[in-house]
């Protein structure tokens, strides 16, 4: 009985040993999370319920989001809550779901808007760190 408890044990922590070898772990993305503006692949894919078609790149998504900034007044994001981060073993990939709330402004009406999107992200391993890879986010309800 002690040598299949052992076993187990030394199983179990070999698994805990693999899932933090590469920069995609549990804690390194709650700490990416935490700084808000996580660092991002230059080829990352980005689409939200505000553009017609999804972006890619780093430089795609500034130009398809900067009209939309324009177009907003007070905007305030809360900072993303997930509710679930799942890395690789490896650590050379992980996804995060959850939900951020946003508010703001429309410029030209003045119309107030304050809604919670849901969000899912992937990220990648890009040496030795990890970076997003794609995000998405779609708002609650109608």
């Amino acid at each position: 009985m002690r040598t299949i408890a052992l076993a187990c044990a030394l199983f179990f922590l070999h698994g805990l040993a693999l899932a933090q070898k590469g920069p995609c772990t549990e804690a390194q993305i709650k700490a990416s999370v935490a700084k808000q503006s996580p660092p991002t692949s230059t080829d990352s894919y980005f689409f939200s319920g505000a553009l017609d078609k999804p972006v890619v790149g780093t430089r795609a998504m500034a130009q398809a989001t900067a009209p939309i900034a324009a177009a907003r007044k007070n905007e305030n994001q809360a900072p993303n809550k997930p509710d679930r981060i799942v890395a690789a073993p490896s650590g050379d990939m992980a996804y995060e779901y959850g939900t951020v709330h946003v508010s703001f402004d429309d410029a030209q009406t003045g119309k107030h808007h304050d809604f919670t999107a849901a969000y899912l992200r992937v990220w990648r391993a890009d040496g030795a760190t990890c970076k997003v890879a794609a995000v998405m986010y779609e708002p609650e309800g109608k």
